[in-house]
């Protein structure tokens, strides 16, 4: 995929570069370039081109299959229309660009994240291009009050990489729950009560929480009560440790929680952002994990 950068408004739009002839006439030649505006709207059949445009049938199917020849449309859906199949067409919806054999590119470090709108739930986490947070995950050797293992740890790979389409940083990222006492930064927390003690620091602050003892997620919401092993949840609030920042925390009961609370924070932003279902002003979701022989393939939104 090719893409046209504007550095003053830091956008980008994907395009594909035009190489050959008939694509370049079909762009430029104003019928076709009608046709092709319709379909980028809604997709049609020929008879309904015709229709709208005022050009006879036959004229639009001959325009449909030089466009169609350029790949400027495709082939959509079908549907039964008095008696006879009707094909209808879409664009295929992108930017072209035509540059001539005598123009040569020329190699530029282009820092592909300035130019990516970054999610709601991630703003303050990613600030000009840089991720401004720490990941902390529970140490994978017995700690904390009940001396826990965690064994979510591979998870912050995930999320690193979900943070690294919008941002990127030269300074080190994923943390222990051991090795960090200073918690006054924008953070994501992943695991339970146990296993992440930094997770234990911040948890009477959430509105969707584990209890004391680690075993139920309790939701001030719906007033529920979770303690299924493949249940956890996604919350972001302001760090109580420290207005000035934010937290993200993605946490299950059993591993399979975390996984789910994870899966569904590097694929759901839109989801997640919407609100929790009793408070739309919140963004606090209860998940639950679709598994397939131990592996979750995706997530069900409860709350």
């Amino acid at each position: 995929m090719n893409y046209i950068f504007d550095d003053q408004k830091k956008t980008v739009v994907p395009t594909t570069i035009v190489t050959n002839e008939e694509t370049l006439k079909s762009l430029t030649h104003p019928l076709r370039a009608r046709i092709l505006t319709e379909l980028v709207h809604e997709s049609m059949y020929p008879l309904q081109l015709s229709r709208k445009i005022g050009i006879h049938e036959q004229n639009i199917y001959y325009h449909i299959r030089a466009l169609e020849r350029a790949g400027l449309i495709k082939k959509d859906k079908t549907e039964a229309k008095a008696g006879t199949i009707a094909q209808y067409y879409t664009a295929t919806k992108t930017a072209y660009s035509f540059i001539p054999n005598f123009v040569k590119s020329t190699s530029t470090d282009i820092k592909f994240q300035e130019y990516q709108q970054v999610p709601e739930i991630l703003k303050s986490f990613i600030k000009d291009g840089n991720i401004n947070c720490k990941i902390i995950v529970g140490a994978p050797y017995p700690h904390g009050e009940l001396n826990r293992v965690e064994k979510c740890g591979h998870l912050a790979g995930d999320i690193a990489a979900t943070l690294g389409k919008y941002g990127s940083t030269l300074e080190k990222l994923t943390y222990l729950d051991t090795e960090i006492d200073d918690l006054r930064t924008n953070l994501i927390i992943v695991s339970g009560l146990y296993v992440n003690t930094a997770q234990k620091t911040v948890n009477e602050n959430l509105p969707i929480r584990f209890n004391e003892s680690g075993t139920k997620i309790l939701s001030d919401f719906s007033k529920e009560e979770y303690s299924e092993p493949e249940i956890g949840f996604i919350v972001r609030v302001k760090n109580p440790i420290d207005k000035r920042f934010n937290i993200i925390v993605l946490a299950g009961i059993e591993m399979q929680g975390t996984m789910a609370a994870v899966y569904a924070f590097t694929r759901y932003f839109s989801r997640i952002e919407s609100g929790n279902m009793f408070d739309k002003s919140a963004v606090a979701k209860v998940i639950q994990a679709i598994e397939n022989k131990g592996q979750v393939v995706d997530v069900r939104f409860l709350e």
